[in-house]
């Protein structure tokens, strides 16, 4: 295992906010690094659609998790596909970058709707042929709570694609709260998080995928951290979990 986690990471959650602030301190803002983050995710969308235009939706939250998924969704469009962002928060709950990518989601032809509610989320991806879970991030140290884990509720048997880790699983631990994403993907984002490893974690990743982000060199060491080996040169590789050990 421990060879496994050299090549393609296995980091805390903790790990993943000193990676990032390490990265600011470099001279890489973050807008640099989500924008990088959301193409590697809608690279990962175009691959399970086969590299053929569907009809998609993108659940995002108020943070940076959020932003990923906007900017994915952004770039579908791009490719054609027909997207939705809906969004669990008003424009005044938005933090960060999102009131930003909201701007450029809508500019790039993106359908976003702020303030969504679970009612709204389930009758949409009913029909879609695959849902970008863009709602909680790594940061995640407890159950989900309202409005969030009835959205998650809502996504129940819907084709998942999530960002980092499923919403409703802690990043360090693999231990999914209740209630948690069931995702038919996971793209997690820089390297591995740490809570993948765990068997327990498997049933609810689905496959999972690892893409480089170009976090740079100089963010590991001020980190005080080793890259991944495996995880460079703008790869989006297919990681083994615990489940393929069983």
């Amino acid at each position: 295992m421990s060879d496994l986690h050299g090549r393609y990471g296995a980091l805390t959650s903790a790990q993943v906010a000193a990676l990032d602030a390490a990265a600011v301190a470099a001279g890489v803002e973050v807008v640099q690094l989500m924008e990088v983050a959301g193409w590697q995710v809608a690279r990962c969308a175009w691959r399970l659609l086969r590299r053929r235009p569907a009809d998609l939706v993108v659940v995002a939250g108020r943070g940076n998790n959020g932003g990923d998924g906007l900017v994915a969704a952004r770039h579908l469009a791009t490719w054609g596909c027909a997207v939705s962002a809906l969004v669990l928060g008003t424009a005044e709950q938005l933090r960060g970058l999102l009131p930003r990518q909201v701007e450029a989601a809508r500019a790039g032809g993106v359908e976003v709707r702020l303030d969504a509610a679970a009612a709204e989320v389930s009758a949409r991806v009913a029909t879609a042929s695959l849902v970008v879970d863009a709602l909680l991030g790594t940061g995640l140290r407890s159950a989900p709570r309202e409005p969030d884990a009835a959205v998650i509720r809502a996504l129940a048997g819907a084709r998942v694609l999530s960002i980092d880790v499923p919403s409703g699983l802690d990043a360090s631990t693999g231990d999914a709260f209740d209630p948690c994403v069931r995702a038919s993907v996971t793209c997690t984002l820089a390297a591995v998080k740490a809570g993948c490893w765990h068997r327990a974690a498997s049933p609810w990743l689905g496959r999972l995928m690892v893409a480089d982000i170009g976090m740079p060199a100089a963010a590991w060491t001020g980190a005080g951290l080793t890259p991944p080996a495996a995880v460079r040169g703008g790869v989006l590789l297919p990681v083994p979990t615990a489940s393929d050990f069983s």
